[in-house]
């Protein structure tokens, strides 16, 4: 079945949305608490850039685009380009306005768009810089985020410098496609250079330099909105793809003019390790997309470079469409990394490691700066990608994770009953405690299209919660691990391995055999 291979591009499913008895049914379910925090509706204030992706209940689609909140629960301005795999791009498309928002002091809330017809998202404000977005009106399901937009940097002149980009969805054949490279903006509507790794249904262009490319503001809506359109050329291949500027140091994208479609950010680099000995320390990574027998996979793990072309330390956790597998689970070898010596500048490198029991994880990255960047997986039969971050604030503890955090997280469900298969988003609040167990609560919002429902609204969180066993390794004999209650009716678990990038940012891979999940929880700062 295509479109399962496809299913957590993006962190985002692809799967038809099936209506069948799952997390959804007869019953009752508690209703939380009134909030506690200090957002409100003034915390959104000014013009945010959103992309979102996930499954309109056949097709693989995508938005992104821009809209002005005013600080007071109106939504007075925006636009959007809309792309469906297969079928081309619906854009741009006006909002009509004004519409609505609203902001609850815990930083849950929702937005009201009207733009081919209504459309309603839930969201949780993580700062009045950024928030998490699903879309939560029954028509469609899909993930994503919104970023605070610089509108003096709607210009060509602000994007300028090198970057680094990861793009991922379908290609025209509707297969799965990643794209992850580096380019370098002349701030005139050119790219001085750029490359490109491409995993196109596990087949591969490795290291491919752009042959012809160029950009330019939208004469209608580049003032406004920030938008515009670039195109570069590589491996003879031409990639269109429409922009909007978040600001200088980013860009979100969106493939159109084809019946493609990858989506993705761009973002500026800054003193890329131009040696193996520039690149070390602990990362912590998390890629998904889709594995051989068109099934979703998610892979999270931890490893150490040691400024050498070494690695060490390396712990991994794999679901592949619900089996569950660890690393070590056999024993390590061929573990090192190597920096693109030939491509230097670019911040290209290359990570591997073998597993006796488990095979070898090949990746490809690319590194905005020695903290981190973006990954692709290159393993066989696998299309995979995602990002690649340096860990800090190590040893973690209940007490040094405690506090209020948002969170989103995308995949796939399958339906025990009927055995439907569809996708889910969650988006929410979490409350972590110092306690080490029993020390998580929150609210939820979510799309589970495998369910009878649909969608489910103020859900209350609950459960064990978080098991903290340190960086995110076995070393200290406990692994992370994360049990949430979702109280709809009836009731459901989900459990994830968490890896902690620092105090402030988890990473987290679902570890059910009936769902492939993963997403981030990030701290709110009001």
């Amino acid at each position: 079945m295509k479109l399962r291979a496809n299913c957590l591009l993006l962190v985002s499913a692809l799967l038809a949305a099936l209506y069948a008895t799952a997390c959804g049914g007869s019953g009752s379910a508690p209703i939380p608490p009134p909030p506690t925090g200090n957002f409100s509706n003034a915390s959104l204030k000014g013009q945010y850039a959103f992309s979102m992706s996930g499954s309109d209940g056949i097709n693989f689609f995508a938005r992104v685009g821009s809209f002005t909140a005013d600080g007071n629960g109106k939504i007075t301005a925006g636009i959007e380009d809309v792309n469906i795999a297969g079928t081309g791009a619906l854009a741009p498309i006006t909002f009509t306005t004004p519409t609505t928002y609203s902001v609850q002091a815990d930083g849950r809330g929702t937005i009201n768009l009207t733009g081919t017809g209504p459309l309603v998202f839930s969201i949780t404000v993580l700062s009045p810089a950024q928030g998490l977005i699903v879309e939560t009106d029954g028509i469609a399901t899909a993930s994503g985020s919104f970023l605070l937009q610089d509108p003096n940097s709607f210009n060509k002149a602000n994007f300028s410098g090198n970057y680094v980009f990861d793009v991922s969805g379908l290609d025209s054949n509707l297969n799965p496609d990643s794209i992850v490279g580096q380019f370098v903006s002349n701030g005139s509507g050119g790219f001085a250079s750029g490359l490109i790794d491409e995993n196109d249904a596990t087949t591969f262009i490795s290291a491919a330099p752009f042959t012809g490319s160029s950009y330019a503001l939208d004469a209608a809506n580049g003032a406004t909105f920030g938008r515009g359109t670039l195109s570069f050329t590589a491996n003879g291949t031409v990639y269109n793809y429409v922009f909007y500027i978040v600001n200088g140091s980013k860009i979100r994208m969106i493939e159109t003019g084809s019946a493609a479609l990858t989506v993705g950010d761009a973002q500026a680099q800054t003193s890329v390790p131009a040696s193996n000995t520039n690149f070390n320390g602990d990362f912590v990574f998390l890629v998904t997309g889709s594995s051989t027998g068109a099934s979703a996979i998610t892979r999270i793990g931890r490893v150490t470079a040691n400024g050498s072309g070494g690695l060490t330390n390396v712990y991994a956790d794999t679901n592949d469409d619900g089996l569950v597998a660890h690393v070590p689970h056999g024993g390590l070898s061929k573990t090192n990394y190597s920096i693109d010596t030939a491509n230097a500048g670019t911040g290209r490198g290359t990570l591997t490691f073998t597993d006796s029991g488990l095979g070898t994880y090949s990746f490809v990255f690319y590194l905005a700066s020695s903290s981190g960047g973006v990954i692709q997986d290159v393993s066989v039969k696998q299309v995979a990608d995602g990002t690649i971050q340096l860990q800090t604030g190590g040893p973690f503890t209940n007490a040094t994770l405690s506090g209020d955090y948002g969170f989103n997280f995308a995949g796939i469900s399958s339906n025990t009953s009927t055995f439907a298969t569809a996708e889910e988003d969650y988006v929410g609040h979490l409350t972590v405690s110092s306690t080490s167990s029993n020390n998580v609560t929150g609210a939820v919002d979510f799309s589970e299209f495998s369910s009878n429902q649909g969608v489910f609204t103020n859900i209350v969180v609950s459960g064990s919660g978080l098991t903290v066993g340190g960086d995110g390794t076995t070393s200290t004999g406990t692994r992370n691990a994360l049990s949430l209650k979702i109280n709809a009716a009836p009731s459901a678990t989900l459990n994830f391995v968490p890896y902690f990038v620092n105090s402030q940012t988890m990473f987290v891979a679902g570890t059910d055999s009936d769902r492939t999940i993963s997403g981030i929880i990030s701290v709110q700062a009001p």
